[in-house]
């Protein structure tokens, strides 16, 4: 395979001329949940190879073969980590978004907000809405930012600071949320478990007052605020381009044309902010916009997934209301395609963007919300590829939506093929070609998946593997050796790391930490390089809760039957207090011949030198092994924590060797380069 690689890069023979034919690779959440290690069996290699993601992810696992100039250069820089651009997404965060719904007869509703990561628990409300269904005050008001202290309402009516407790009930505080129209202050607040109040005042007079009644619920929404970005190379086999490669990201606010947007991607990636020595491969001062889209009324809080060509995009819209939106955008080529976060174009207006729609209903009528991202199953050339997506309610005891959609990234309409009701609130959803399985887990703690072979599909409920469990991850499937992994935050005493076949017959867990309902993690494992060779030790490495609270780095070993082995673990903070980690990602660089993984923490980071002490994102060598995480570990500060991390190649050329995140408080879309991979 290599040798084919090599070829498609290098010239024709002396006297002949070779048509040059362009390869283009997507980095997206996808390519961290459907793995393709190496394999000594020719017929599963075989079978692999007709899945075109398996030769995108090939391109991603052998960046040295994609350029000559990735060849190892003669005068490496030193092992710490540089900012090279930072650009502002707009008024938003990529933190989880909370959904809550409440009885306070005869005032009942539900409602949605975006947070922020206070710490220990405590999560900043800061955008959102409630809808109230019955009572006085029928319509929906939107949130009034405040906090975290307590903070006096405009109309002087009440104190409140708009902070959500995740693991406790109940969780509001006696200041609670506060929510207006003109003339109307709403407080939603409580005073002790299962006691809460709902009063409204409209200049003179408190209109309704009732105090210790009724009761509330509140989940973080499937996902988690753990985003992606996606990165498109134009042409594997030629020179980084400035004008073509990309990196795009969803941004979880409701957009506005000329305003917020909602859909982001820039351009000129290989770039500076500040000066150079040498200069940037591509002559700008930081990116540039490719476009800024506000697409559609509502948000885009979880990761898209790019064509194979890189001139169309796949994500889920989500209104806040109970209603979603799956959307193939044709990325406009002429006229204006936004020029900021906070100045977007419509698609179709002013442009030729395509953006194409379907409603993700069941029937037409029963509507759901949607926090995740859908799975685009390629085909070659983008000829009849279909998408897997998911939606969910938390009413009564929560259920979802499986859906499939037809016409995705062809020239056709997209529409919807079947969807099966799912009894509990489903993660996003990941497809193994070898299987023909859509895996995902559930709000129950299960491992569920459906079998799309042609027949009727049905739903096949796993095992509860983790009760009491919070989270709604999506799985990563080892593809070759048809086994996969979940993380759950917690079985009831411990947060886990589940591995099976994918067949489902048996399970095989691991403790990485105590059970911790305020966050969702722990969140996808990674795998060193020897995992993937099949050379060497093989590890797999996940952040689990350590204390519940505490950030903690686990690696774990396998059995020569490649079944993990708990009696391997190893671990070490990356963290000196309470915080969130973010999906860790893994590299191997063959031009130095080391193996690296991208890790973050949302405070408390224990890598002062670069990191601060707050929110960092860290580099950690695991070339020889689990790796010694400490003071001095390589880092950069990043506000709030970070969002998943892509990572682009190890070329030679100057900026060309890069890791793509957000900021979660920081509102940024950020490009850092790493000095151990040039």
């Amino acid at each position: 395979m290599a040798a084919m690689a090599w070829a498609l890069a290098s010239p024709g023979a002396v006297g002949q001329s070779t048509p040059h034919v362009r390869q283009g690779a997507v980095s997206d959440w996808t390519h961290h949940r459907v793995l393709f290690p190496e394999s000594k069996d020719a017929s599963v290699m075989e079978q692999l190879r007709r899945d075109p993601r398996w030769l995108n992810n090939w391109y991603l696992r052998n960046r040295n073969l994609w350029w000559r100039e990735s060849l190892p250069f003669p005068n490496p820089r030193s092992d710490e980590s540089s900012r090279d651009w930072s650009v502002s997404v707009g008024t938003t965060t990529f933190e989880p978004i909370f959904d809550f719904s409440f009885d306070i007869a005869p005032e009942i509703g539900y409602g949605s907000v975006n947070t922020t990561d206070e710490g220990s628990g405590q999560f900043l409300a800061t955008l959102g809405s409630v809808t109230v269904t019955s009572g006085s005050d029928l319509g929906t008001y939107p949130l009034y930012p405040g906090g975290p202290g307590e903070t006096v309402s405009p109309m002087g009516a009440f104190d409140y600071n708009d902070l959500i407790y995740s693991a406790t009930n109940p969780p509001l505080d006696m200041y609670g949320f506060l929510f207006t129209a003109t003339g109307l202050e709403i407080n939603i607040w409580g005073n002790s478990t299962n006691n809460y109040s709902f009063y409204d005042y409209s200049g003179g007079a408190y209109h309704t007052e009732l105090t210790e009644a009724g009761t509330m619920t509140m989940n973080i929404d499937p996902g988690g605020g753990q985003t992606f970005p996606a990165k498109y190379v134009f042409d594997v086999t030629a020179a980084p381009s400035c004008a073509n490669d990309f990196v795009a990201t969803g941004i979880a606010n409701n957009p506005a044309s000329g305003g917020q947007a909602n859909i982001l991607g820039m351009k000129n990636l290989y770039s500076t902010q500040g000066a150079s020595t040498p200069a940037p491969y591509c002559g700008t001062t930081g990116p540039t916009v490719k476009f800024a889209y506000a697409s559609g009324t509502g948000e885009v809080p979880a990761s898209i997934s790019i064509s194979q060509s890189g001139t169309q995009l796949a994500y889920i819209e989500n209104l806040g209301t109970g209603s979603s939106y799956f959307h193939i955008l044709t990325i406009g080529t002429t006229g204006a395609n936004g020029t900021s976060a906070t100045a977007a174009a419509v698609p179709g207006t002013g442009n030729n963007a395509v953006d194409k729609t379907v409603l993700l209903s069941p029937n037409g009528v029963i509507t759901q919300s949607s926090t995740t991202a859908p799975f685009v199953v390629y085909t070659p050339n983008d000829t009849s590829d279909v998408a897997y997506a998911t939606t969910y309610s938390w009413a009564g005891t929560g259920s979802g939506y499986l859906y499939k959609i037809s016409n995705v990234f062809s020239s056709g309409s997209p529409a919807i093929v079947w969807s099966l009701a799912i009894d509990a609130v489903p993660s996003a959803p990941v497809y193994d070609s070898v299987s023909k399985k859509v895996f995902f887990t559930d709000s129950s703690g299960r491992i569920d998946y459906v079998l799309d072979s042609g027949a009727t599909p049905t739903v096949t409920y796993g095992a509860v593997v983790a009760p009491g469990t919070t989270s709604e991850n999506p799985v990563t499937v080892d593809s070759t050796n048809q086994r996969i992994y979940a993380c759950f935050n917690s079985n009831g005493s411990n947060a886990i790391v589940v591995q099976a076949p994918t067949s489902m017959a048996s399970t095989t867990t691991v403790n990485v930490g105590a059970a911790g309902t305020y966050y969702t993690g722990p969140y996808a494992p990674e795998f060193n390089n020897a995992w993937y060779t099949g050379s060497g030790t093989p590890l797999m490495y996940v952040v689990g809760t350590g204390t519940g609270t505490l950030p903690t780095l686990y690696g774990v070993g396998f059995k020569a039957s490649g079944v993990l082995n708990p009696a391997t673990i190893q671990s070490t903070p990356l963290a000196t207090g309470a915080g969130d980690s973010t999906p860790l990602t893994e590299f191997y660089n063959a031009s130095l011949s080391k193996d690296y993984l991208f890790a973050g923490v949302t405070n408390n980071c224990i890598a002062t030198t670069g990191g601060g002490t707050a929110g960092c994102v860290m580099s950690l060598n695991i070339t020889s092994g689990f790796p010694t995480v400490n003071a001095a570990t390589p880092a950069l500060a990043a506000a709030g924590g970070t969002t998943g991390i892509v990572v682009d190649n190890n070329s030679s050329l100057t900026q060309a060797s890069s890791i793509y995140y957000g900021t979660k408080t920081g509102n940024s879309l950020v490009k850092a380069t790493q000095s151990n991979l040039n």
